[in-house]
């Protein structure tokens, strides 16, 4: 009897934190879909696709055309609203998913879209920002989850 009275309030302890937990998990997921609807990633998609553009260009000295100075300014506002998600690294995932999802159809071939895909995941590290440890950006692999 001595141990069902311990056992009982325990029972009960674990799942009050529980569902503690799991209503954290949900408001923080609110809260990302918020940011996400609140951020402006245009910025970044813009930076990326003028990189690939310019590295995909022969010529080395045009990488150093005024033409190519947008980029930078693209780069810092990218990263301003990649700081946004810093502390949230499934949010921060979801927004590079966003980002590579949005490029997808204007990326031609496999090969610009695994170039596009590694200078994506090597974003948020330009930027000073931690980037998420595992964030899956292939679009074929999660459009065929789905």
């Amino acid at each position: 009897m001595a141990k069902l009275s311990i056992l009982v309030p325990l029972a009960l302890l674990l799942l009050a934190s529980f569902a503690s937990a799991r209503q954290q998990w949900e408001l923080q997921g609110d809260r990302c879909e918020e940011q996400l609807d609140r951020a402006n990633l245009r910025p970044c998609e813009q930076h990326l696709m003028q990189k690939i553009q310019q590295d995909q260009d022969e010529d080395e000295y045009d990488r150093y055309n005024p033409r190519h100075s947008g980029s930078s300014q693209h780069k810092q506002r990218c990263c301003n609203e990649l700081n946004e998600f810093e502390n949230n690294q499934r949010c921060m995932c979801q927004a590079l998913q966003q980002i590579m999802e949005n490029q997808s159809d204007r990326l031609q071939g496999r090969q610009q879209e695994k170039q596009f895909e590694r200078e994506l995941r090597n974003l948020p590290q330009h930027c000073g920002i931690r980037a998420p440890q595992r964030c899956n950006l292939d679009v074929e692999d999660r459009r065929n989850r789905f």
